[in-house]
């Protein structure tokens, strides 16, 4: 009888321990892999808030400060590296002649056309300036990925033939777009007039020379690569902000 008792016992454990009926835990947990979230590829078309601010005062820029100054309606777009509208050290166009003498947009805008036609621009930037007694300018742009570049101009006024730019920016750099960015201006010469104060009657340089950064002497506009020699002021700042 004790050893039927004892065969029993040993069956009842055997099929305990078969079904994992155990008190003892021997299971194995289960392992989830995720998948992580593919990485979201950058927009090929974003836009971008551009906020021009002028800093162009008399307690910045002390010498020979002239009255009525303002700047002239924005002009520029967005583009390849085949699209710029001018170069540094290179002789200006007739639309950035104009623009830098008077004001005036039109030749450049052709120019500017042209340049959409040759398929290296797809976005042009026609705005208006910051006249006198304003402080800045905001509006928005457009860029994409073939076109990341931004090039914009304004006449500094009044004055010869400076004015002020943002060169062949670049927004789109490793595969991402720039969030936000401030640039500070620095004055160019075009190069097309030889007055040498901002309020310096019309003096045409035959021929023109390349376009540089303002430079002129103390007595002058106190002008040194493009800002005020004595207090390091620039004329003003552009501030880039990606819309959401």
């Amino acid at each position: 009888m004790n050893k039927l008792i004892q065969l029993s016992t040993v069956l009842s454990f055997t099929l305990l321990t078969a079904c994992g009926g155990s008190s003892s835990s021997n299971s194995t947990s289960e392992t989830t892999t995720r998948t992580p979230p593919a990485s979201t590829a950058p927009a090929d078309t974003v836009t971008y808030e551009l906020t021009f601010t002028q800093e162009w005062t008399a307690a910045n820029f002390t010498t020979n400060y002239p009255s009525g100054t303002h700047f002239s309606p924005l002009i520029g777009l967005t583009h390849n590296s085949e699209g710029g509208i001018f170069k540094r050290d290179e002789v200006a166009s007739p639309g950035i002649v104009l623009m830098a003498e008077t004001g005036g947009k039109s030749t450049l805008k052709n120019e500017i056309s042209d340049i959409q036609n040759a398929g290296h621009s797809n976005y042009l930037i026609d705005e208006s300036g910051i006249s006198n007694g304003s402080h800045s300018v905001t509006f928005t742009f457009e860029a994409s990925q073939d076109f990341p570049l931004l090039s914009v101009v304004s006449m500094i006024a009044p004055s010869p033939d400076w004015f002020v730019a943002i060169n062949s920016l670049s927004l789109f750099n490793d595969n991402t777009w720039v969030e936000s960015q401030t640039i500070e201006l620095k004055v160019y010469d075009a190069g097309s007039d030889s007055g040498l104060r901002f309020n310096s009657g019309n003096l045409a340089t035959v021929p023109s020379e390349p376009i540089t950064l303002l430079s002129s002497e103390r007595d002058d506009t106190d002008f040194a690569e493009g800002i005020h020699y004595q207090t390091s002021k620039h004329i003003g700042y552009v501030e880039i902000k990606l819309m959401q």
